[in-house]
């Protein structure tokens, strides 16, 4: 009987589910591209240096990401999904509860220094309509202010907000608070809570339009 012999083809190491290597590699490239496009921009950072920063050939770089606009896509809409995965929770707040849930992603932004920085950056370079991101700024700011507007119908309908509350400029008004807010954190070493301040607005929403005592809202 011919003696067995081991195969010569590699074998994936026991207990490593096939492709986990790839997801970590590519969440490892999200980081270095998060923490360099966040301090350098988008122009300001080649694919090159993305590479060393991740210990990596840049041809091993281009196997995950083919361009610099394609790992700036990924890197704006992880950021997205870390937001919106941190407000909804296990289960979605409804109403005024939804808007409430906005101060404390602004409370825990002050601890995430590095995507904030990132946000600002970014946004700041993608309002010209030929950088890479400007679809992605003209995306996140209509999606947020749906959701806010969702958020306020549910509010009005559950009897917590006026119906005549001007909901397109509350939520528009919101979003552009929630960025100015985090340009001045940045840019003031000394400046303080930003999340008490976004409370503050809100709290002046719920003072102006609120048609009951909504948990923790002062009248």
């Amino acid at each position: 009987m011919p003696t067995a012999t081991a195969s010569s083809s590699p074998r994936r190491s026991s207990g490593r589910p096939k492709g986990a290597d790839s997801a970590n590699r590519r969440e490892e490239i999200l980081a270095a591209a998060t923490e360099l496009f966040s301090i350098e921009g988008f122009r300001g950072v080649s694919m090159s240096a993305i590479a060393r920063a991740c210990g990596m050939s840049l041809t091993g770089l281009v196997h995950y990401f083919p361009s610099k606009d394609l790992l700036l896509q990924a890197t704006m809409d992880r950021r997205d999904e870390v937001d919106q995965a941190r407000i909804a929770g296990p289960k979605r707040a409804r109403g005024w509860a939804y808007l409430e849930s906005l101060v404390e992603l602004v409370r825990h932004n002050q601890d995430q220094k590095g995507i904030v920085r990132l946000f600002t950056t970014v946004a700041a370079e993608a309002v010209d309509p030929e950088h890479p991101a400007n679809s992605w700024l003209r995306h996140h700011h209509r999606a947020s202010v749906e959701r806010i507007l969702t958020a306020l119908a549910e509010a009005i309908e559950d009897g917590a907000l006026s119906p005549d509350a001007p909901a397109e400029s509350i939520a528009r008004s919101l979003i552009a608070a929630m960025d100015g807010l985090q340009v001045q954190w940045l840019s003031e070493p000394d400046y303080g809570d930003m999340a008490a301040d976004f409370k503050m607005l809100l709290e002046t929403v719920h003072h102006r339009w609120g048609q009951f005592h909504a948990p923790g809202m002062a009248r």
